[in-house]
């Protein structure tokens, strides 16, 4: 039973990382936990081998429609991994209910802000706007560690909004940065590895490789305008329930 679950959770997650580039880990751990009954360092780690390889599933077919930049990715997820450790310092001092508001002001603002749109989007390449990107990507890696969230729900709309990429290649960049944190993340969690149910989650990495691989195509013949509508209804929906649930 564990092993039709997993399978049907995965291709779920494939099916949303491969569309719109995020929100991944936000489903992947709490199905995990909740359906497949895991524990909640079973769950996280396994989540990682999931979301990072659907990631990579998803990003591959992108770089023949060229709607991903690979350098970009990775520079976001350089950075981010040194932004987040300085978040997880902050959450020390940081109030517990400053962190829920500004979680809130953020994730609601992003999703109003991609819903309204349309934004001035350019496929021109990024170079001149180098500083501004190591800003956005550090202070993206900062509040992930401080909120406990991130990922492509945190990168597709600064990517879009402030750096004024095309929404389909900030779902691309996202997919790379998830990839490479999520592979950086399970190789730094080695002494929980054991605790990987190996066949259900082999299913539903699995899964959710087949569903992201199959989806990025799809994804880059939407409008950007219904993306952005859809990935500010996710984040919106994403948003409220972390908020409740907490």
């Amino acid at each position: 039973m564990m092993l039709l679950e997993g399978i049907a959770l995965g291709i779920f997650i494939g099916l949303v990382l491969g569309t719109i580039g995020a929100g991944g880990a936000i489903l992947a751990v709490p199905g995990l936990i909740a359906v497949m009954g895991l524990s909640t360092v079973a769950a996280t780690t396994s989540s990682l081998v999931i979301v990072g390889s659907a990631a990579v599933a998803g990003f591959i077919p992108r770089l023949k429609t060229k709607t991903v930049d690979v350098r970009l990715g990775l520079t976001f997820s350089a950075l981010g991994i040194l932004g987040t450790f300085v978040g997880t310092q902050l959450v020390k001092v940081v109030p517990e209910s400053v962190q829920m508001i500004l979680f809130a002001t953020l994730m609601f603002g992003a999703a109003i802000a991609m819903w309204r749109g349309p934004v001035a989007e350019t496929n021109a390449p990024i170079k001149s706007q180098w500083p501004l990107v190591f800003v956005v990507a550090s202070a993206i890696g900062v509040l992930t560690g401080l909120l406990g969230v991130g990922g492509g729900f945190l990168i597709v709309p600064a990517l879009v909004l402030i750096l004024k990429v095309p929404t389909k290649t900030a779902a691309g960049i996202s997919l790379v940065a998830i990839a490479s944190t999520s592979a950086i993340a399970f190789l730094m969690r080695y002494e929980y590895w054991t605790e990987v149910p190996v066949t259900p989650i082999a299913a539903f990495t699995l899964a959710a490789i087949i569903a992201s691989f199959l989806a990025a195509p799809i994804a880059g013949k939407l409008d950007p305008r219904k993306l952005q509508k859809v990935f500010s209804v996710f984040v919106t929906v994403t948003a409220t329930l972390i908020l409740i649930c907490r």
